[in-house]
């Protein structure tokens, strides 16, 4: 079957049936929409053909609109007339639809079944409008006939959250007419349509429906409630609020002036840069799978069936779960027996959690559990596939540990180490031999949760090991994305001046609290000092230290974070850091903190001369003063090839610091505040601090984007690290 968009035509028992066909999710591609309503149109002047169903090939309906075009900002083909015309063809035609549904409705292809006259699927489909997560909304009649047909609270749910829901909860709600075996789909599909037509059964037409809609005032207060809400969970977005504005004509003037609300509100929201950020935001997610020298040089990946995983700390015990939870057998190796039992423990009740919020059914965890085997010695580690060291990060520890691995494992073996600050060649300097199957695995904590894993290679990794690296992240249900071997690699490296400009601001006389609130309004889910309670501020000291050594030309040396360690503030864990915590460990700010702040502030010497200057700033001030030199980091970064392309650098920050995805990862805001305003921006606080100056110089890199107006996304491109 041909992989270009198009659909084909058939009639059978007097039905005519009309199959979506562009692999391998039957994607809306313009052309494809367009040869349907041909086909739609067709069918309608069919003497042969009393109805019609709409189905999908290869076992799937539709995945939603094709989002390739969304990348041409030329228009790429979208034409909304059309599209609206087809749907309204479908809806009112003179011959009834039935949309015969298996896998998924998704997006575009959910509103097309909406928009026919009735709806079966077999078992196992899912149905939803996940638009807003691309930056725009429902533009095919979404947000006029969902809540019409699952009702109006329903229909806001599932929209601004994106949800999908599974076919039992459909058939409930009635976004579903019938639910059958697969075998049985298009048969009954067809019988369907043809009671529709001896009016057997009722022609639903969903937009014209009002019979699940609140009373009108009770309408409008459901509404205005749900943008209040909205409004406080994402208030820097605007495109959830335009959506709620197209309900909301629907509401008051009918579906069909509900219909060009919403093509207003879909033409407004696809015009902001959180549209293009979000579809960026995509993208760079799946192309973080392709490596130069890895992925494209013929090489297969090996299966990753057996791990062993050393150490079951809070790290250890979460990737043992990723792991199990993915089908891989893992063997949990600890010192003795009270570590193991409690490493063990760790991952039960990481199962346990699953199951309590309704992720995962007892018998998966069950299940998940029994691939889990616990280990005193290296005795069965000849019949694992990779081994992830899970350690403390101690130098001298992990180089013993690598000699031992050598010895206890096949040659065949991966071996990798979870450090985060370590560089991989001296994590296995002592072994014998080459390199090559050494590797960094790090993951971010909780190593169950958190879906970044950044590879980590040096010069001597091989590429086979890389790949298969590569397909162990993925089948773990990671994101992984492939870095070369730095202090820091390249999440931590970036972000190591986040705290360090937030200090340098705190020691010029500002709120600790005040700054977190501007990083929080900006849109990260904690600011640089809460995040510094929530690691640790014993490890902040440790890893501190490594970017000091390293990096000691452009760093801050403030004393507030040696203070905390000395005052065993140490965050979270001990109650009390840059917060106070209580016995549920919520923060809240704590007065006992002035001693300290005052003392930092003593050492630093900057209050007299910036004081008046801090006190201006506002929040959006704050926010750039705390990201320009993060941003300078990771230009430095994509300057250096520690990463493949920028767009891996801007997926790794979102899934692994929080940054704003809306805002399209690190080098992505760059690009849309401007390298120029960031340079101008840097070049006047390294003004304002001359004693800090090189923490604030503009790298090449960055300065060059902006004399040329070259997008960091798309700069110069280096010969790669990796």
């Amino acid at each position: 079957m041909s992989k270009e968009p198009q659909s084909f035509y058939k009639v059978e028992d007097g039905v005519a049936i009309i199959t979506i066909s562009y692999p391998p999710m039957n994607a809306l591609h313009p052309t494809l929409i367009k040869d349907m309503f041909n086909n739609v149109r067709r069918a309608q002047e069919d003497a042969s053909a009393k109805a019609i169903v709409i189905t999908g090939a290869n076992g799937r309906f539709c995945a939603g609109f094709d989002i390739n075009q969304f990348q041409n900002k030329s228009g790429g083909g979208i034409d909304m007339s059309i599209n609206n015309a087809f749907v309204e063809l479908i809806e009112n035609g003179r011959k009834p639809t039935v949309a015969a549904i298996e896998r998924l409705a998704l997006g575009g292809g959910c509103e097309l079944a909406l928009a026919c006259n009735a709806r079966v699927a077999a078992p196992g489909t899912i149905m939803g409008l996940p638009e807003l997560t691309l930056g725009i909304l429902p533009g095919f009649g979404g947000t006029q006939r969902l809540p019409r047909v699952v009702g109006l609270e329903k229909g806001l749910s599932m929209i601004l959250t994106s949800k999908p829901i599974k076919d039992p909860e459909a058939l409930k709600l009635g976004l579903l007419d019938e639910v059958v075996p697969a075998p049985q789909l298009l048969a009954r599909a067809k019988a369907l349509a043809l009671e529709i037509v001896s009016g057997q059964r009722p022609r639903m037409n969903a937009l014209q429906r009002t019979d699940k809609l609140p009373a009108y005032a009770d309408a409008l207060q459901i509404i205005q409630f749900a943008r209040e809400q909205t409004a406080k969970r994402a208030p820097n977005l605007q495109h959830p609020l335009f959506t709620l504005d197209a309900i909301r004509a629907g509401i008051e003037h009918g579906g069909l002036k509900g219909l060009r609300a919403e093509a207003d509100a879909f033409a407004r929201s696809a015009a902001l840069s959180t549209h293009d950020a979000l579809v960026h935001v995509f993208f760079a997610q799946r192309s973080t799978k392709r490596v130069r020298g890895v992925t494209d040089v013929g090489l297969k990946p090996r299966p990753i069936k057996r791990i062993a995983v050393l150490g079951g700390g809070l790290m250890g015990s979460g990737i043992a779960t990723a792991s199990a939870l993915a089908g891989v057998e893992v063997l949990l190796k600890e010192i003795n027996e009270k570590f193991l039992e409690g490493g063990l423990g760790r991952i039960r009740a990481n199962l346990a959690s699953k199951v309590k919020r309704k992720q995962l059914s007892q018998q998966a965890a069950d299940a998940a559990m029994s691939r889990v085997k616990g280990v005193l010695t290296y005795d069965d580690f000849k019949s694992v596939d990779m081994v992830i060291e899970a350690a403390i990060e101690k130098v001298d520890l992990k180089q013993d540990i690598f000699v031992d691995l050598v010895k206890a494992t096949r040659p065949d073996c991966i071996l990798s180490t979870n450090t985060s600050t370590i560089n991989i060649e001296t994590v296995g300097a002592k072994i014998p031999g080459d390199l090559g199957r050494v590797i960094g695995a790090h993951f971010f904590s909780p190593a169950h949760i958190m879906p970044l894993l950044e590879i980590v290679r040096s010069d001597k990794t091989s590429a086979q090991v890389i790949l298969d690296t590569l397909e162990y992240g993925s089948k773990i249900k990671k994101t992984p994305v492939v870095v070369g071997n730095c202090t820091g690699f390249a999440v931590n490296r970036v972000f190591f001046p986040y705290s360090m400009a937030a200090t340098i601001l705190l020691d010029s006389g500002l709120d600790p609290y005040t700054i977190d609130a501007a990083i929080t309004a900006f849109g990260m889910p904690m600011g640089p000092f809460r995040l510094g309670d929530l690691v640790g501020l014993d490890v902040s000291l440790f890893v501190g230290a490594s970017y000091l050594q390293d990096y000691g030309g452009r760093v801050y040396r403030g004393a507030m974070v040696p203070l905390l360690n000395e005052a065993g503030r140490l965050g979270e864990k001990t109650g009390a850091g840059w917060y106070k915590f209580d016995k549920r460990r919520r923060a809240s700010p704590d007065a006992a903190l002035a001693p300290l702040v005052a003392e930092s502030r003593k050492r630093a010497g900057l209050q007299a001369a910036n004081a008046a200057f801090a006190a201006k700033l506002s929040p959006k001030d704050i926010a750039e003063f705390i990201f320009f030199p993060v941003v300078n980091e990771a230009c430095r970064v994509v300057a250096e090839g520690i990463v493949d392309k920028p767009s891996d650098l801007d997926i790794a920050t979102v899934m692994s610091m929080g940054f704003p995805a809306y805002r399209g990862g690190i080098i992505f805001y760059g690009d849309t505040v401007g390298a120029k305003y960031i340079v101008d921006r840097l070049d006047a606080w390294a003004k304002q601090y001359p004693a800090q100056a090189g923490f604030f110089k503009p790298c090449d890199y960055l300065l060059r984007a902006a004399q040329t107006g070259t997008k960091l996304e798309a700069g110069n491109k280096p010969a790669s690290k990796i």
